[in-house]
């Protein structure tokens, strides 16, 4: 069975601020840190939740993503390499890869809303900040107008995370 495609090539890994040995070695410590995930035919859900990385605190930026199995993997694996504070919010995609629950309308306005709700997202992350994945940029006003919350569009691949918090990223 193929690899999925995780979107590697689609990363700009040029990098401005920390200069490009630096930026080298961020890469290649998330790429070594990426797990191989297979192409499925199927969803693979996970519970959805809200995990705490790093003891984060209101104000704090809430990735918000899909519950498939493998993307929990992917994005925890990349989470693994900061210590930088982050929420992230599985929303229920009933399983679906993000970019396969952007196509099939699993990833809503109405269900990241829902997963804000039943999180009670907003006793701990009172005024952070929604990223989005690249992939759900379309959805970035409405998700805005439903859950009154600012919404960034963040990388399409989650490797370039590091890149696009810059700063604020803090390698483990």
């Amino acid at each position: 069975m193929p690899d999925a495609d995780l979107y590697p090539d689609r990363v700009n890994f040029e990098c401005h601020k920390c200069g490009s040995q630096s930026c080298k070695e961020l890469v290649e410590k998330i790429k070594d840190r990426l797990p191989r995930v297979p192409s499925l035919q199927l969803p693979r859900p996970v519970d959805p939740c809200l995990l705490e990385l790093n003891s984060p605190n209101p104000g704090d930026p809430v990735l918000v993503t899909g519950n498939s199995e493998l993307t929990q993997a992917v994005l925890l694996a990349v989470m693994s390499t900061t210590e930088s504070p982050f929420f992230v919010l599985f929303t229920d995609t009933r399983g679906d890869t993000l970019d396969m629950a952007v196509i099939l309308k699993s990833f809503t306005p109405d269900r990241i809303k829902q997963s804000i709700e039943q999180e009670r997202l907003s006793d701990q992350a009172q005024g952070s900040p929604l990223i989005l994945p690249g992939l759900a940029a379309g959805m970035q006003k409405e998700i805005a107008k439903a859950t009154g919350r600012p919404v960034w569009i963040g990388p399409v691949c989650a490797a370039e995370l590091p890149l696009f918090f810059e700063d604020s990223w803090t390698t483990a």
